[in-house]
């Protein structure tokens, strides 16, 4: 297809615009991959929160731990770093080994016990994917998160409990 064009002064425009649109989709490339980049090594969290999620403040689980309530503390984090220190009492669920873990810690926990997930920060929402899935999967009742997580507890100069046999 040739196209003539009379005015030269059109040529330049056409130019320029098409510079720009390369220009824009070379840029939004490289943010695309240096933003996956971040993403895929953990520099990057992304917080969800959802209306089918209950909080709980720092000071409402310090109540209910102190009150020796009957609740499940569950640490969503790696086991590596609930070895390293958790909140006393919590038993480990890493999400990604939820199926596995579920089948060991919860097969004697009735559907009704309370419980609170927790992982590393606000910034972490592991808690958030591990209480929907305790509820949607595993039929559990009362699933709350712990929002402020390991980070508000260990900044609240909390005790903390570890668990390295090594």
């Amino acid at each position: 297809m040739n196209v003539e064009f009379r005015n030269p002064n059109i040529k330049l425009v056409l130019l320029r615009v098409l510079v720009i649109q390369i220009l824009g989709i070379g840029a939004g490339l490289i943010y695309t991959v240096i933003f996956i980049e971040q993403l895929l090594l953990g520099e990057v969290e992304i917080s969800e929160k959802q209306d089918d999620i209950t909080y709980v403040s720092l000071k409402v689980l310090q109540n209910r731990i102190q009150s020796k309530s009957k609740i499940l503390l569950i640490d969503g984090r790696s086991e590596y770093a609930y070895h390293r220190g958790h909140i006393p009492g919590a038993v480990n669920m890493p999400y990604i080994q939820r199926d596995y873990f579920s089948q060991q810690l919860l097969s004697d926990v009735a559907r009704e016990t309370p419980i609170i997930v927790y992982c590393s920060g606000k910034n972490c929402n592991t808690s958030v994917k591990l209480a929907r899935s305790l509820s949607k999967k595993f039929g559990f009742i009362h699933v709350r998160v712990f929002e402020g997580g390991w980070e508000e507890w260990v900044k609240g100069k909390n005790s903390i409990q570890t668990s390295f046999d090594r």
